[in-house]
C-alpha cells in the first residue's frame, strides 16, 4: 500500500467557494483489511457570481460548522466504554 508516484496535482483551481484536494489514494485499514480510498476532490461552486451578502452568509455558516466540530466531545458521540 502507499502512493510512491510523487506529488499529486491539486484539483483545486482557486475560483471555488470551497475546494478540498485530497491526496489519493488514501490507505485505510478497516477490520484488518488494507483498503485504498480514491476521492481526489470535493468541490463547492456557484453557477453565478456570489453577492457580498451571500459570501457573508456562507462565511457565517462555515464558521459555525467549524466551531461546532471543535466543540464535539467524542465520548458523548461514541458512548462510554465502561
Amino acid at each position: 500500500m502507499g502512493n510512491e508516484n510523487g506529488p499529486i496535482e491539486s484539483c483545486c483551481t482557486g475560483n471555488e467557494i470551497l475546494c478540498l484536494g485530497i491526496p489519493s489514494p488514501i490507505d485505510i485499514v478497516l477490520l484488518g483489511l488494507e483498503l485504498q480510498l480514491e476521492l481526489p476532490c470535493v468541490r463547492l461552486t456557484a453557477p453565478n457570481p456570489l453577492t457580498d451578502g451571500q459570501i457573508s452568509q456562507l462565511l457565517q455558516v462555515l464558521q459555525g460548522i467549524l466551531a461546532a466540530i471543535g466543540n464535539i466531545d467524542l465520548s458523548e458521540v461514541i458512548g462510554s466504554s465502561e
